[in-house]
């Protein structure tokens, strides 16, 4: 009885893993070795892998590289290069955002993954948070990024997200920076800010 239970398992972990090895560009996702693991230890055979991992790669970053490097090799400057792939990655991430999605990275991780620790560091993919914060206030991961935005140090960006008003953390560092921003200025900042602050 017991054997059959692990049988039953073991095959729903491998049509599970299958089925994320036959998305596209998989190979490229940051869990395809926990993923190629549990595949592996529920007696997966490598062959289906090896099959499906190559028949659904595009190599979309890798085409999105080369794109980028004949730009530059006509003449185009590199900041203006990485600028115009930031802007269309940005304008497909909005269009195409899904909260649900997103909230399902924690519970899949079950800790803050290394990317968007790096994605906070610039201030491009701040921007994209904000703006996607804005559209999406129910999201519980982008609510948490702008907290760990704010946590970073760059409250003095959040002003406008109105999300941050749900998180007495934030919007106590929002107004003090806000606050202080006013005072530090003298009568031209008050000026200046006031309506804004307001």
């Amino acid at each position: 009885m017991q054997q059959e239970e692990y049988a039953e398992d073991d095959e729903e972990t491998q049509r599970e893993c299958l089925m994320r090895f036959a998305s596209r560009d998989f190979i490229m996702e940051p869990i395809i070795f926990t993923t190629l693991k549990r595949y592996f230890q529920a007696g997966g055979s490598p062959e289906n892998v090896i099959q499906l991992l190559s028949e659904n790669y595009t190599a979309v970053a890798q085409t999105v590289n080369l794109l980028a490097e004949w730009l530059m090799q006509t003449g185009v400057e590199p900041g203006q290069v990485q600028e115009m792939v930031e802007n269309h990655l940005k304008t497909i991430l909005i269009k195409h955002f899904d909260p649900r999605k997103a909230d399902s990275i924690f519970t899949e991780e079950g800790e803050t993954p290394a990317w968007l620790e790096q994605m906070i560091a610039h201030a491009t993919w701040r921007d994209l948070f904000y703006k996607l914060a804005e559209s999406h206030p129910d999201c519980l991961m982008l609510n948490f990024t702008v907290k760990l935005i704010s946590d970073a140090g760059h409250q003095g960006e959040i002003t406008s997200v109105s999300t941050a008003c749900q998180q007495l953390e934030v919007f106590s560092r929002v107004l003090r920076t806000s606050l202080a921003t006013l005072l530090d200025g003298g009568e031209d900042s008050l000026d200046k800010h006031l309506p804004e602050f307001a």
